[in-house]
């Protein structure tokens, strides 16, 4: 019988399974909204960081009631092709803790900057002269974070502009936020739960490890 097939988390194991990488994402979330600069990442990276903490509440099934290599490897394969499909494009950034109207204005230098000519409003996006390109632009306040999608224009563009927000977002001095340090807190808490609950089970999880090595 396969190994997995022997495999039965404990309870223990599996509230560990599940809260540990949420966790994991509340203590990024504080890290990047208490640094001294605005952090900026691609969409696709901050959708990764979102996404990561799900992956065990598909694995656990699978592994106990599925049980075999070839349910893990297919729920593996379907989990990165739901990423590939969902994530977002190449011209998409999240900005952390950057306020929300000194991050427009930092954004509005940055496309001027990357279109080298001066760019109007449309309604709460930004546009060129000829309109080939927009940026659109989008908060949420209670993380401090700004969404910005280039809309159009070419290859070349979106480089100049991930460039300029890059230098834009370096000179801007940040705070930590209230929010900030209740992610921290939180997260630290959480990821005591975890150590106290697996501490008793080490030769659980010894004996586990040892089952599925071949």
């Amino acid at each position: 019988m396969n190994a997995l097939c022997m495999v039965s988390l404990s309870g223990s194991l599996r509230v560990t399974a599940v809260v540990a990488p949420v966790a994991a994402y509340f203590l990024i979330l504080g890290l990047l909204n208490s640094r001294f600069r605005p952090q900026l990442l691609t969409a696709r990276l901050d959708f990764a960081l979102l996404v990561t903490p799900l992956v065990p509440l598909v694995l656990i099934p699978v592994l106990e009631y599925i049980g075999t290599v070839a349910g893990l490897v297919v729920a593996c394969v379907a989990m990165l092709a739901a990423f590939v499909l969902l994530a977002p494009g190449r011209g998409e950034w999240v900005i952390y803790n950057m306020p929300v109207g000194q991050g427009r204005r930092a954004v509005r230098r940055a496309f001027e900057r990357a279109v080298a000519a001066d760019v109007r409003e449309a309604g709460d996006d930004l546009e060129n002269a000829d309109s080939t390109a927009r940026v659109e632009i989008s908060s949420f306040p209670l993380l401090r974070n700004l969404s910005v999608a280039l809309r159009g224009g070419d290859e070349a563009l979106r480089r100049r502009l991930e460039s300029e927000l890059s230098a834009e977002v370096g000179t801007v001095e940040a705070r930590t936020s209230p929010m900030a340090v209740a992610l921290l807190l939180v997260a630290t808490g959480m990821l005591v739960l975890p150590l106290t609950l697996v501490a008793p089970r080490a030769g659980e999880i010894v004996r586990l490890l040892t089952d599925l090595l071949p």
